[in-house]
């Protein structure tokens, strides 16, 4: 298939026909790899939830403090409101 190069900011590009896409089953990565003066594009194949139970940054000891200091402020909050109500 004979396409043409696109200009796309400083870069170039092509446009690959969504046929393509859907054959090599390409969604939102590629891998891209120059081998041999060609360049090699491969679908990324991630695993089902990958990344879902990586540890995140545990927060730091300030945010901590904060949360601990707005959590006290609902300690001595009344349960309910007896007062009556005027409409």
């Amino acid at each position: 298939m004979l396409t043409s190069m696109r200009q796309i900011g400083n870069s170039r590009g092509v446009l690959i026909p969504a046929a393509f896409l859907a054959s090599c089953q390409i969604e939102d990565q590629v891998d891209m790899q120059l081998q041999d003066g060609q360049i090699v594009i491969k679908p990324v194949r991630r695993k089902l939830r990958d990344g879902w139970f990586v540890d995140t940054a545990a927060p730091s000891k300030a945010v901590l403090a904060q949360e601990k200091l707005e959590s006290q402020d609902w300690i001595d909050a009344p349960v309910a409101d007896d007062s009556e109500w005027v409409w």
